[in-house]
């Protein structure tokens, strides 16, 4: 077969496998939607747009194209792509290389007050893992309107990229009118956020005091939309808190003895009980709890502290909810480890706030650890979430719910049960960190995120920067307030606005 007839191929695999899921998604959305609300319709203007010709579309497509894997990536390329940006704008940046091309970027607009608004993003993106499924190559940045394909679209250079557009918007603006925001703004690209972030977020905080001291509240990834279809809302979430997650790797000179144990976790994890209902969780539970249909999770979260007393409630939930009430340990999978024998990845997520050690020693029990070896890494991470109660998140709230146009009472906060970001990290050392999404993005994209063809709706990109830098203006107009940093270990407002 000739290579132009391979490479035909392959593009109509590709249409075929896109298209066909967000068909899938609409026919789930029209069968299984309880609301009276006619059936979406396919919105096909895209068809006419040349998405080429968009300035931030072509920036997202390049840096796409930079491939930032942690093991064969070059994040020291990615960070000068940006500052060349910047820096063409009149924006000066500061590269703080690393061993394995990795980097750290950070780039400062002065405000009237030194305390900053920080854009956070990781250069980073998740391995590029069976690639013989891609029906695009992974680093190309294909545009199949009404998608861009490519590893770290959706994670997280589509929220670089309205990032950058907001920081030269706020230089722009600074430009034109003679006059400085009333806070100043720092875009802060970060190293490894994929492998534990010890080079990016945790070395910044650590070692880079005078950019630290000026962080009033940072804005990055972890918020969540669901909907049913872009014009259907069901609520917009911007994350506040996370799990405590603790790494735990397992050794044993036989592959069957870890195997054993595996399979014990699995089994725990499927009749693991609900152990409290923790203010981060009442406080996202009210706010969530009226956007689902199901009456039972809307019974449920209206009223969480039923689903302690009331088993038959709390089985009846999905797991995504029953992680918001329990313990959990997920194991990876057993592999042979490089100084011999064998090892099993273990990840246990702690509801914030509950003793961690205490926690780990109930899901990893002395009685399945016969013949084997535990290994608990350093704790990463804060215990509780950030305050709902912010100025930040107020006026975040407030413009989101402004300029999209949703509901309000489809707005609030998000707290993430199942996966971790550096967020955690800003926390534990007293900044608000909040995780926020611009985007109308569907399932069907969020689905591809860390597999073969990730991808994001064009549509939705284009109008989240615009979104994003609305949001970002916003904010920097907020005048500069007093005593908003948190209290390292508190949950700040999370439990007032849990009441």
């Amino acid at each position: 077969m000739s290579s132009a007839k391979s490479n035909a191929r392959h593009r109509l695999a590709a249409r075929i496998v896109l298209y066909g899921a967000l068909l899938a998604a609409l026919a789930f959305a029209v069968v299984f939607s309880r609301r009276t609300a006619p059936a979406p319709i396919f919105d096909t203007s895209w068809r006419e747009v040349d998405y080429e010709a968009d300035e931030n579309v072509r920036r997202l497509r390049d840096l796409v194209r930079i491939d930032t894997t942690p093991d064969t990536g070059r994040e020291i390329d990615a960070a000068r792509y940006l500052a060349g940006i910047l820096e063409d704008a009149g924006i000066a940046v500061e590269i703080e290389p690393h061993e394995g091309a990795r980097a750290n970027l950070w780039a400062i607009l002065e405000g009237e007050s030194r305390e900053a608004l920080v854009l956070h993003n990781h250069l980073d993106v998740e391995p590029v893992r069976r690639p013989e499924e891609w029906a695009v190559p992974p680093f190309e940045g294909r545009i199949e309107p009404p998608w861009i394909i490519g590893r770290g679209v959706f994670d997280m250079k589509s929220v670089t990229v309205a990032q950058l557009a907001a920081m030269l918007a706020a230089a722009e603006r600074t430009a034109a009118t003679g006059l400085r925001p009333s806070r100043s703004l720092i875009f802060l690209a970060t190293s490894s956020e994929e492998t534990g972030s010890d080079p990016g977020t945790r070395h910044i905080l650590a070692n880079r005091p005078e950019l630290k001291e000026r962080f009033w509240a940072v804005l990055t990834e972890g918020g969540v939309l669901e909907a049913t279809w872009t014009n259907d809302v069901k609520y917009w979430g911007t994350s506040f808190a996370q799990k405590q997650f603790l790494e735990v790797t397992a050794t044993a000179p036989a592959a069957v003895t870890l195997e054993r144990l595996r399979a014990d976790l699995l089994s725990a994890l499927r009749t693991a009980k609900p152990v409290a209902v923790v203010p981060e969780v009442a406080a996202f539970a009210a706010a969530y709890g009226p956007s689902r249909q199901h009456p039972e999770y809307r019974a449920a979260l209206a009223e969480p502290d039923r689903v302690l007393d009331e088993p038959e409630l709390f089985d009846g939930l999905p797991n995504l909810l029953k992680a918001l009430f329990r313990n959990e340990a997920h194991p990876f999978f057993v592999e042979a480890a490089s100084s011999g024998g064998y090892r099993l990845r273990i990840v246990l997520h702690v509801l914030p706030g509950l003793d961690a050690d205490a926690a780990a020693a109930e899901l990893l029990p002395a009685r399945l650890l016969d013949g084997v070896e535990i290994r608990i890494h350093e704790r990463r991470g804060a215990a509780h979430g950030s305050p709902l109660d912010h100025p930040a998140y107020l006026q975040l709230t407030e413009s989101l719910r402004r300029r999209s146009g949703v509901e309000p009472d489809r707005i609030g906060p998000y707290l993430l049960a199942r996966y971790a970001n550096d967020a955690r990290f800003f926390r534990l050392d007293g900044i608000a960190a909040y995780g926020f999404t611009p985007f109308r993005f569907l399932a069907v994209d969020s689905m591809t995120v860390a597999g073969p063809n990730e991808k994001i709706a064009l549509p939705a990109f284009v109008d989240g920067v615009e979104l994003y830098r609305q949001v970002v203006l916003d904010l920097l107009d907020l005048p500069p307030t007093a005593g908003t940093r948190l209290t390292t270990g508190s949950p700040g407002g999370v439990a007032e606005a849990a009441r």
